[in-house]
């Protein structure tokens, strides 16, 4: 009956002498490492600033590497030069919300004149009203430009796209010309132009097209100068495809379609009633 305690006795001493070998090393670890993410990591973007994206003597400010951008602060157009320009591949800018304002005797606001895959969006684009110049020029033969989510207002032309170019989702007001003018190979989609044109010139409206092959679909117009909806009256000129749009104010001028085009039928009223034609491609006029 006395073996219990002796048994007991063995156990714990087993115990006790192999748990003082499982303590590990005494040794620190090293210096405690940074756990904060650097502020690259946080915004890995690029401020359109003098520092990073200096101007010359024609540009207030060049986007010459591929990247994303973005404006802290509204920018101010000077007398004879672009805002920004865009003279490569690749790049995403991001107004952020903030303005890019002109001037009377200054060029375009984003001047694009590089290869493709460029983004703008996100922004007010107003004031550059120098002869024949533009809000926003997408120039170039790059492919895969998109401008988006813009108010482009009272400049001389809004938004020109000369090729391959989309146009969405934009706000194009007051401006002397054409709110939108499209080249070749473009779309123009889902806008809202109202006011353009007010120098009522017989070849710009709301939206025009100088080139062939463009898609211009489900835009809204209003009250624009001489016509909605213009097409260039030059016969190879041909295959633009006009669709689900609706235009206002121009009456008879509301769209101006020349021979050669793909067009959904037009539905016209002169009063409010009940829409009975069911084309899914038809436009709207009134």
């Amino acid at each position: 009956m006395k073996k219990k305690p002796i048994l007991f006795a063995l156990i714990s001493a087993f115990l006790f002498h192999h748990s003082s070998f499982a303590q590990g090393t005494l040794t620190p670890p090293g210096a405690p490492a940074a756990t904060m993410k650097t502020l690259d990591q946080i915004e890995a973007r690029t401020i359109v600033n003098a520092a990073n994206t200096p101007g010359d003597a024609n540009n207030l400010f060049i986007i010459s590497q591929p990247g994303s951008y973005y404006l802290t602060t509204n920018l101010f157009g000077v007398s004879n030069k672009y805002g920004i320009k865009i003279s490569t591949n690749n790049v995403t800018l991001d107004l952020n919300g903030f303005s890019v304002v002109g001037t009377a005797s200054a060029n375009a606001g984003i001047y694009i004149i590089g290869g493709g895959n460029i983004v703008v969006r996100n922004g007010i684009v107003t004031g550059w009203t120098g002869g024949n110049e533009y809000g926003v020029y997408c120039g170039g033969s790059g492919r895969n430009t998109t401008i988006e989510g813009l108010t482009v207002a009272t400049n001389y032309y809004g938004i020109y796209g000369t090729f391959h170019t989309v146009i969405r989702n934009c706000t194009v007001g007051g401006n002397l010309a054409s709110g939108i003018l499209a080249g070749s190979w473009c779309s123009i989609l889902a806008n809202y132009c109202d006011g353009n044109n007010t120098y009522n010139y017989s070849s710009e409206g709301g939206i025009s097209t100088i080139g062939g092959t463009n898609r211009i679909e489900g835009n809204y117009l209003t009250a624009n100068g001489y016509s909605g909806i213009t097409l260039n009256s030059n016969s190879s000129y041909t295959n633009n495809i006009i669709i689900k749009n609706s235009v206002v104010g121009n009456g008879a001028n509301n769209y101006i379609i020349t021979g050669g085009q793909i067009s959904g039928p037009i539905v016209s009223t002169t009063a409010a009633g009940v829409i009975t034609n069911s084309n899914p491609w038809a436009n709207f006029s009134f």
